[in-house]
């Protein structure tokens, strides 16, 4: 039987795992959720926050129902990058889809794709792209599927497998200025040569450029690379927080957000205030938390192995030391 004759049976019995659709706008939620039913996916959960998005992944993790999820770059009430990594530290193993007008190379979603963003759909979305995002989902799935038929699968589909390893590589050196070695393998889920011979034909084709050795935060348990950085309020711990300006009234010493200071009237005292520096100061990138209200100027952080799960500061990290590779950009101009 050919590796797509059990793909087709794979598809006849298995059941379509669950999806998050986490996206403010709600004609864009309704075609995805629509065109997701056409492909057999039932059990589509959606989401227009980010704040409701955990709460509703953490319940279906919790319900062994873990999510493919469909997060929007841009949200109303919390940071993409904030959902993600409290996404990746519910379930490390999550297999989180972008979706973004902004463009693939911006550095706000190159480190996003670095910390663990499975793949990238560029807005508007084409259904034909989503279809393949999917189904390489399910192949893989059917790939590592613990079954009597794994080793005549792993044979029969060898090429088929090799194809999409160098798809893979080629996505993740596409979508980041610089990755080493370590964090290609990291994010494939595995070592081989097949790697290195392949990064290897490309540098000697010039595709990319080998810029010597990196060294790189690991975990201090397994030694893993793939590690994201995570933020909390210093008081409570929370990870619900928002930047914003504070302002200090030197009269009675209230200090809150900018916007409580209604007409250039302190909350507090009902005084207006009149000149910066005078009889009030403006504190710029502060931050405020969103569930005891404290403010800061630092973020509490730490870090989070998306291997092993485990967490440590900085002052206990383990350093990984691999080659540093860059895509060589033709100018096509």
């Amino acid at each position: 039987m050919s590796i797509y004759a059990k793909y087709e049976a794979y598809q006849m019995m298995s059941t379509k795992p669950s999806v998050l659709i986490v996206e403010d706008s709600k004609s864009v939620t309704l075609l995805l959720t629509s065109y997701l039913g056409k492909l057999g996916y039932s059990d589509v959960h959606t989401c227009d926050n980010g704040y409701s998005a955990i709460k509703k992944f953490k319940k279906l993790v919790k319900e062994d129902a873990a999510p493919i999820v469909l997060l929007d770059y841009m949200l109303p009430d919390m940071d993409c990058r904030s959902v993600l990594t409290q996404m990746l530290d519910i379930q490390p193993s999550a297999r989180i889809i972008l979706e973004t007008a902004t463009e693939q190379h911006d550095e706000g979603v190159t480190d996003l794709i670095r910390l663990g963003i499975y793949q990238y759909l560029e807005k508007p979305i084409r259904f034909e792209v989503l279809k393949n995002v999917f189904e390489t989902l399910e192949k893989e799935d059917l790939f590592f599927k613990k079954d009597s038929d794994r080793n005549n699968m792993i044979e029969d589909a060898e090429d088929e497998i090799k194809t999409k390893l160098i798809d893979r590589i080629n996505f993740i050196l596409n979508s980041t200025k610089q990755v080493s070695l370590n964090l290609i393998e990291q994010m494939i889920g595995f070592s081989d040569d097949a790697i290195k011979s392949y990064l290897k034909e490309l540098e000697n084709s010039g595709k990319i450029i080998n810029l010597g050795e990196k060294k790189e935060i690991a975990c201090n348990k397994c030694n893993s690379v793939k590690t994201t950085q995570l933020f909390s309020c210093p008081h409570c711990n929370s990870s619900h927080f928002r930047m914003g300006k504070l302002i200090e009234h030197y009269g009675c010493g209230n200090v809150s957000e900018e916007q409580t200071y209604k007409n250039d009237t302190c909350p507090h005292c009902q005084k207006k205030i009149t000149a910066v520096g005078v009889d009030h100061r403006i504190m710029s990138n502060h931050y405020i938390c969103n569930n005891c209200s404290d403010f800061f100027s630092e973020i509490s952080s730490k870090y989070l192995c998306l291997k092993c799960e485990n967490r440590f500061k900085l002052d206990e990290v383990n350093w990984q030391t691999s080659c540093n590779y860059k895509l060589v950009v033709k100018n096509t101009g």
